[in-house]
């Protein structure tokens, strides 16, 4: 079996480009030249060195790129020039993300599809030829499918697919020396939703295969907030069963703890694109479950509970604590998982933050640009772990 790479320098940070629309590599760019070029000379010690970045492109793009070497290289050669480099890849996200609804649609196709496994691989061929050397890339997917869709007789062919994906990671290896693993990002509402169940999977299906190595968990804080677990609990189980973290993603959910913050969600939250799960928790564990924020009009019909708080899957700036009308952001998750880090460096090469739901905010919640809202989601982490020096 592949062991799982290991490294001694401190995790890559970096912003996930799913915050921008567009899917083309020219739109790409153009929020590279126009929206990061500005983060990047805003924060300290990137005037003579690059900026990484995490990608996200829909898998028409990136195979087209596959396909076109000049096309790629071209590309590449521009990302470079304006002083950006990649160091992992977001694919969950199959076709469209921003402007027109997307709610449970991002999950197909899932992992028992044939196309999934092939857009994986073309990312994973994309990242390769620009992951910078010495660092060990990582690429995020979704964690197998939607539970209310997921074919009973799914199992074998998700494990089919994703076995073809971590043996071309490993060939990728075998013919460049540079490491890219695979990070299956747990999130409510799909087959593995919980680190145990992950953890179980792996131990099942992946652990004895002999490119294990190249699979692991991608860790998102605002997901793990949603099942009420006490704060750093998923990732102590995921270290000591010895599941690889290939990336940590930074990011922060929101809080509902009165009837009245409930209330104030429910009619200014509303959104059309992204599905927002909402639990209510009451000691570490969830009362009730809804697909997706209650629309104001069912709120009588729903249990709303001062002994208890909702907690809604809506991705909020890192850096805010208290929001308004008594809604608050659910980060203990985010604060204890960059503590650890802060303790045990080696824990994962890369965080990167994802505020992918920035667009949708209310605008009370948003600040002057999105330019403004990373810079101050770097600086946030900056002072979070301080003392790794980190010079984000």
């Amino acid at each position: 079996m592949t062991k799982a790479p290991t490294f001694s320098r401190q995790p890559v940070l970096c912003h996930c480009m799913n915050v921008f629309p567009g899917t083309t590599p020219q739109a790409k760019l153009t929020a590279l030249c126009g929206c990061l070029t500005e983060v990047k000379n805003r924060l300290h010690g990137f005037a003579d060195r690059p900026f990484p970045v995490g990608l996200w492109l829909d898998a028409a793009t990136a195979e087209a790129l596959r396909r076109d070497d000049d096309a790629r290289a071209a590309w590449a050669s521009q990302l470079h020039a304006a002083g950006f480099e990649a160091v992992t890849a977001n694919a969950f996200p199959y076709g469209r993300f921003h402007d027109e609804p997307v709610k449970t649609s991002v999950y197909h196709p899932d992992w028992t599809c044939p196309e999934r496994r092939d857009y994986t691989i073309a990312v994973a061929d994309l990242l390769a030829s620009l992951l910078p050397p010495d660092t060990i890339g990582s690429i995020s997917t979704l964690p197998a499918g939607y539970r209310g869709h997921f074919p009973t007789t799914g199992e074998k062919p998700m494990l089919a697919n994703i076995l073809a994906v971590a043996e071309h990671l490993a060939k990728i290896h075998q013919q460049t020396g540079k490491i890219i693993r695979l990070g299956f990002e747990m999130e409510p509402d799909c087959l593995w939703e919980a680190p145990a169940e992950f953890a179980d999977f792996f131990q099942r299906r992946l652990q004895s295969h002999e490119h294990a190595g190249f699979l692991g968990v991608c860790y998102d804080t605002c997901h793990q907030e949603l099942l009420g677990h006490e704060p750093g609990a998923g990732l102590e189980l995921l270290i000591d069963q010895g599941i690889p973290i290939t990336k940590i993603q930074l990011s922060a959910a929101i809080r509902a703890p009165s009837v009245a913050a409930q209330e104030f969600l429910c009619r200014n939250f509303q959104d059309s694109v992204y599905l927002h799960q909402t639990r209510l928790i009451r000691n570490h564990t969830v009362i009730q479950s809804w697909e997706d924020l209650p629309l104001p009009t069912d709120l009588t019909s729903h249990s709303s509970n001062t002994d208890g708080e909702w907690r809604c899957h809506f991705h909020v700036p890192i850096f805010l604590d208290n929001l308004t009308g008594g809604l608050m952001a659910a980060n203990a998750e985010l604060k204890a998982i960059l503590a650890a880090v802060r303790k045990t460096p080696s824990l994962c090469p890369t965080l990167e933050i994802e505020t992918y739901s920035y667009n949708v905010l209310p605008g009370f919640l948003q600040c002057k640009s999105l330019a403004d809202c990373l810079v101050k989601e770097a600086q946030f982490v900056q002072a979070q772990i301080a003392e790794m020096n980190y010079e984000l």
